[in-house]
């Protein structure tokens, strides 16, 4: 049905209203520097302050930390920050040590307000960790050694010449089914469906003595009491059952994922099985990333750039003890 002058007009205004608010947000975040066409089609990356934050698409911006001390309590002060934080752990990384990084991503449209955002759960995070910011440069460095590449990054450079950052930083996977292949490596992805009431092993000091390389990706989004009430109520009907409620145990949103890398197929496999079995006995469901496994990788090299994640209501006591240690135990990563 066509449609009327008045519809036409009501149309034709709210257009121009959208294109001035666009302009008025490009002409707010002029002081970012912008990658190339290819970069922001690959990564979704839109523009950068060289310091360390990356303005990416669907208004979310991101910057990563390298960071030492408890990272189990980042499970309690989530509520605290306004944005999502990711970990990601390397154990037996080639340089000798472990490795921990946090990201933090905020969702805004302005990057004087996002940097506000960023300031103040910097200074909350500061409570429990230490963190030193990583510049452009240096995230971008990182990202490549995650993915086995030997290269020096610089913005000017590449944006001067309009490169491909993905194409730069990133090496191609060879996917299957249930694994893949990555510069002569044999790796594979799991990802977390379900997790227990409670979690007593030290997961972390039996991942180290596997002898492969393990990356462990954590995703933590606060929950309001009013999203923990409501998983709550669905919960009860859907099981049909009243669920006491105990004011000591909070939930938070979180999405976990794992990526080993090994010398050879055969040793992939006897490590598949014993992962699985691992979380098993301690009652987390972690399954193999069926036909995910190129985009659940890239996630994880990516400290977050590219956004893969399974996200699930959690007690924040699982949580703290996956990221390291006991309940009451310190979560501490070791570089």
């Amino acid at each position: 049905m066509e449609k009327s002058a008045g519809e036409r007009a009501i149309l034709k205004e709210e257009k121009r209203l959208e294109k001035e608010k666009k302009r008025r947000i490009e002409q707010a975040n002029k002081m970012l520097i912008p990658v190339s066409k290819k970069t922001n089609l690959s990564l979704g990356i839109i523009s950068f302050d060289p310091e360390g934050t990356f303005r990416l698409t669907n208004h979310r911006w991101m910057k990563v930390f390298e960071v030492t001390g408890d990272v189990g309590n980042l499970a309690v002060i989530l509520r605290k920050l306004s944005g999502r934080v990711r970990i990601t752990m390397h154990l037996g990384a080639e340089s000798g040590g472990d490795t921990c990084h946090l990201t933090l991503l905020e969702t805004g449209e302005i990057y004087e307000a996002i940097r506000q955002q960023m300031k103040s759960d910097e200074e909350v995070l500061a409570t429990t960790l230490s963190l030193k910011v990583m510049s452009v440069d240096e995230v971008m460095n990182q990202i490549s050694s995650n993915c086995l590449n030997d290269i020096r990054f610089s913005y000017a450079s590449y944006v001067r010449g309009k490169k491909d950052w993905k194409k730069e930083c990133f090496t191609e996977i060879t996917e299957r089914e249930d694994s893949f292949v990555m510069n002569r490596s044999y790796g594979e992805c799991f990802v977390a469906l379900s997790y227990p009431s409670l979690i007593k092993a030290d997961l972390m000091d039996r991942l180290r003595k596997l002898g492969c390389q393990s990356i462990l990706c954590f995703d933590l989004n606060a929950l309001s009491l009013e999203e923990q009430n409501d998983f709550t109520r669905a919960i009860e009907k859907r099981y049909n059952r009243r669920i006491p409620t105990h004011p000591e145990e909070e939930y938070i949103n979180s999405s976990f994922s794992l990526a080993v890398l090994c010398d050879s197929d055969d040793a992939r496999k006897i490590v598949e099985q014993t992962i699985v079995s691992l979380y098993a006995n301690e009652g987390v469901m972690l399954v193999p990333a069926y036909h995910m496994q190129n985009r659940v990788m890239e996630s994880i090299v990516s400290l977050g750039l590219l956004d893969e994640k399974t996200m699930r209501n959690t007690k924040v006591t699982v949580i703290r003890g996956m990221l390291g240690g006991d309940n009451d135990a310190d979560a501490k990563i070791k570089i």
